[in-house]
């Protein structure tokens, strides 16, 4: 059996993802190629990053190419929730069970 799992589904701004314990699967993060950004994943339940811990950061710098990437978290647990924190021009989307 193949189990499922939620997703953010694309999104563009920083945004709060899921409040409350959760598995992290996986973050894609896609550019149009010329756009550059940033993302940083927090463990909160609150739009707040103050004493919050970073899950991870993902930079993505200006290309000719787009890019389109997966970054698996194996079922990384998160405490309180996920908060996604985006600078740039770029989307993303977050898998979580």
């Amino acid at each position: 059996m193949v189990s499922g799992c939620n997703t953010s589904g694309v999104l563009n701004s920083t945004k709060l993802v899921h409040v409350g314990r959760v598995r992290i699967a996986s973050v894609k993060v896609f550019t149009t190629g010329n756009t550059v950004g940033s993302i940083t994943v927090y463990d909160s339940n609150t739009a707040t990053t103050t004493g919050k811990k970073i899950i991870t950061k993902m930079y993505v710098g200006a290309s000719t190419t787009p890019h389109n990437y997966d970054f698996d978290f194996h079922g990384a647990i998160v405490a309180e929730g996920i908060y996604v924190v985006e600078a740039g021009a770029l989307e993303y989307s977050v898998e979580f069970f």
